[in-house]
């Protein structure tokens, strides 16, 4: 609607500017009709932006929620790592909670990293909750991905048919300072299970770090070893949270 306004005011100027040729002369007659396709594609344009702005896509939504989370560098370190990415705007529903075991290390980049691949890790337990539709956002909570109690700050969903990626940023407090990571996960919702779930982490700002942690642009991937995790009771084995939107410090592979 707006795109036909604008079309309309273009030609009531450039009829204008016809109709003053018999009492213009050609050079005016050229500047005012050039001024005037000028004012019309600039208020075409505006009108662009201001409809794309107040009306974003879907993909549009979902991308600026995924750079907020983490940087696209550090995506590409994690898919160098063997992360998959199930990229698209209709991912499945993965409400519940889900257990990773045998938690087994996949690959690292971090220099002298004494957890190799095929290290097996402390089982990991991951609740995902509200997930919505309209937004891509979703809640997770998580035990011994990043910490003993991992809680997103910010949180959102990919993914299209049964596969989907969760990109959360955490806030993890250790050793006098704290550090902020990337906590990506992924897999295909099967009935009640996941299968083929992976997860990755990655420091994706270490100006506030205390010492003995993993450097920025640092991370590991590890997977579910058998590819199927079963749901769980996240209640029976809580995480202590000791901050609202934060975890806590106590130490875990992945520090």
């Amino acid at each position: 609607m707006a795109l036909q306004l604008q079309l309309g005011i273009l030609k009531l100027i450039i009829k204008n500017c016809i109709m003053k040729k018999t009492t213009t002369n050609f050079t005016m007659l050229v500047k005012g009709c050039a001024f005037a396709l000028i004012v019309g594609a600039v208020l075409q344009f505006a009108a662009c932006s201001k409809n794309k702005d107040i009306n974003p896509s879907d993909e549009e939504i979902l991308s600026k929620k995924i750079e907020d989370i983490i940087p696209q560098q550090y995506v590409d370190s994690l898919t160098k790592l063997g992360f998959t990415i199930n990229k698209g705007t209709t991912p499945p529903n993965i409400d519940g909670s889900y257990l990773f075991k045998p938690f087994t290390i996949k690959s690292s980049n971090i220099p002298y990293d004494s957890y190799q691949p095929g290290y097996v890790l402390i089982d990991g337990v991951v609740k995902l909750y509200e997930q919505s539709t309209s937004d891509f956002s979703i809640k997770m909570l998580g035990k011994n991905f990043i910490g003993a109690a991992d809680t997103s700050v910010v949180t959102a969903i990919s993914g299209s048919g049964n596969k989907f990626t969760v990109y959360g940023k955490v806030k993890a407090y250790r050793n006098g300072g704290y550090n902020f990571y990337a906590f990506l996960m992924s897999g295909e919702k099967d009935g009640n299970n996941i299968k083929n779930g992976i997860a990755g982490i990655i420091n994706i700002d270490d100006s506030h770090t205390g010492p003995n942690t993993i450097a920025e642009g640092q991370g590991r991937v590890a997977f579910d070893g058998d590819y199927t995790s079963g749901p769980t009771d996240f209640n029976s084995k809580t995480a202590m949270i000791t901050e609202r939107n934060t975890i806590s410090s106590k130490p875990s592979q992945f520090k």
